[in-house]
């Protein structure tokens, strides 16, 4: 037996040479990963005191003739209470039809257009009351109210400041007027704030 032991040794030999291989090439690769920069959240997170609209993030997300910017909100800039939206509709253009269960506000800042107001009393929202809405006018959605905001001058661009409650928002997308409510489609997080936040959360 004592004769067999220089044979396995010899036989150990191979496997801890590659061990020892495996393990330098493990280190060179740490530390080559050591000089790669690391990936940064594309969440445009600013908390300053005082931010400069103009040079915030401005996207229209797939949607020709709209612009929006969050000029404050809950995952750029850490608000718990409300959020504000700086929101522009080329002639035309309007909103999908939707309802959310937070209170909105909207002031209108440029333009005309028109509210499209449906019911939550019935099993779908109905035939919409058409509401218009021009500059230096206010109005506000009711909570879980069907409503669509559209431009419907043809000339002018429509611009809007939102301001919501209980961000972040949470969207259900109606197909027409009289899709039952039970059947809208949720919408979240919301186009705006997929880049901060990735993973979906129950209704409340």
């Amino acid at each position: 037996m004592v004769r067999g032991l220089p044979a396995v040794g010899a036989a150990r030999g191979p496997y801890l040479a590659a061990v020892g291989r495996g393990l330098l090439l493990a280190a060179l690769v740490a530390a080559a990963a050591s000089f790669l920069p690391v990936a940064e959240s594309s969440c445009p997170r600013d908390k300053s005191l005082v931010r400069d609209i103009s040079r915030m993030q401005q996207s229209n997300f797939g949607r020709e003739g709209f612009s929006h910017i969050t000029v404050t909100g809950a995952l750029a800039h850490g608000m718990k209470e409300v959020e504000v939206w700086l929101q522009t509709f080329g002639p035309g253009q309007r909103t999908p039809i939707h309802r959310h269960s937070c209170e909105e506000v909207f002031i209108v800042l440029k333009g005309k257009g028109t509210l499209l107001l449906g019911s939550s009393s019935l099993k779908y929202p109905g035939q919409p009351q058409e509401i218009p809405v021009f500059q230096n006018t206010t109005f506000s959605i009711p909570v879980n109210d069907p409503h669509q905001v559209w431009n419907s001058d043809e000339h002018e661009d429509l611009q809007v400041l939102v301001i919501i409650s209980r961000p972040p928002v949470k969207i259900f997308i109606y197909d027409d007027w009289s899709m039952p409510h039970t059947a809208a489609k949720l919408k979240f997080p919301y186009f705006w704030d997929e880049e901060c936040l990735s993973a979906p959360k129950d209704e409340l």
